[in-house]
């Protein structure tokens, strides 16, 4: 059995404050370490993750990439996957996420259809030497089968939970070029740091990061990379967020009852829109006495692009959402500081 994010991750709008398009450039924002290819004596290398370790004897040339964002980093180090997911999600009718448009070359890589899990026959058809998936949330039967095909590189602690810059750290290793997405990490850090710096109202103000739905009502937990990133832009996460997920039974989310929502108390919501509009859903009157929807302080996303973009944290896929988020942060933060 495969271990699933909510499937309520979609795009921006901020409420009572226009919308956030999705539509900003794509591709070519990340800055690239593409070097002439692995670092000598960067093989054998072993690598530690949730269902042990995997041993890669030398530089594969056939890459399977699993999992959210997972082709997004060997493309930054200037390798082309020979088998990615198809995102139905937030991919359009090509299945594929904006910023990775102008690297996908369809002659040399196969998109697979993950949505039952990864799709075995397929995958073994492409003759990897190596499957990254750093960001997933498969069991460890899955592993094994994976394991059957190709070297496995499995996510490195519980499902859904890996930080970007291992995710980066872990392909770079596996690809051979450990120096280069250092690099990309570093590069990506001075690009969030300089947008932290120039918004300094977002220091100390604390938030919440939801999906709300007629329905249903999530809370996302400090170990999930979306949550990390806005922290790294200088919010806090607010403490109701670790009172009313830790009987969560969960790694990264928490299922609220909807008579809950009024417990969320932040300064400002970051999240998802569900099923409805990020109007519909503010104006549901369970939603009526959450404090940061009643300031007008919040940025509910509700187009699949951008929400692909925000649950997809990498190295391409930041700048493409700072380029669209942080205005509409900006605007909550000075909507909770009025």
């Amino acid at each position: 059995m495969r271990v699933r994010a909510p499937l309520t991750l979609l795009a921006a709008v901020p409420l009572a404050l226009g919308v956030l398009s999705g539509c900003g450039s794509a591709a070519g924002e990340a800055e690239t370490a593409s070097g002439g290819g692995a670092t000598d004596g960067a093989f054998p290398v072993s690598i530690e993750h949730a269902f042990g370790t995997t041993t890669i004897e030398e530089e594969p040339e056939r890459v399977v990439v699993l999992g959210w964002s997972a082709q997004d980093t060997p493309y930054a180090l200037g390798v082309t996957p020979v088998g990615m997911p198809s995102y139905s999600y937030g991919g359009g009718d090509d299945g594929l996420l904006p910023w990775n448009e102008e690297d996908f070359d369809p002659a040399a890589t196969t998109l697979l259809d993950n949505t039952d899990g990864p799709p075995l026959e397929a995958i073994a058809a492409l003759r990897p030497d190596v499957i990254l998936a750093p960001y997933d949330g498969f069991e460890a039967a899955v592993y094994e089968d994976l394991s059957g095909i190709a070297p496995t590189v499995a996510y490195p602690g519980e499902p859904w939970t890996t930080p970007w810059r291992e995710q980066t750290r872990m392909i770079g290793q596996a690809l051979g070029r450990t120096a280069d997405a250092e690099r990309l990490i570093t590069e990506t850090d001075a690009r969030v740091g300089a947008i932290a710096a120039e918004h300094p109202e977002f220091e100390g103000l604390t938030f919440a990061y939801t999906s709300m739905g007629a329905e249903s009502l999530y809370l996302y937990l400090p170990t999930d990379p979306r949550v990390q990133l806005i922290e790294d832009l200088g919010f806090t996460v607010a403490p109701s967020v670790e009172e009313l997920g830790a009987d969560s039974g969960s790694t990264f989310y928490a299922q609220l009852s909807l008579e809950r929502a009024a417990d969320i108390d932040s300064d400002v919501i970051v999240g998802f829109a569900d099923g409805l509009s990020a109007e519909e859903v503010a104006a549901l009157p369970v939603y009526a006495g959450v404090p940061a929807l009643e300031r007008d302080a919040a940025v509910l996303i509700d187009d699949e692009g951008f929400g692909a973009a925000v649950s997809s944290v990498s190295v391409l896929s930041i700048p493409y959402v700072l380029e669209q988020l942080v205005d509409a942060l900006a605007v909550a933060a000075q909507k909770a500081s009025s």
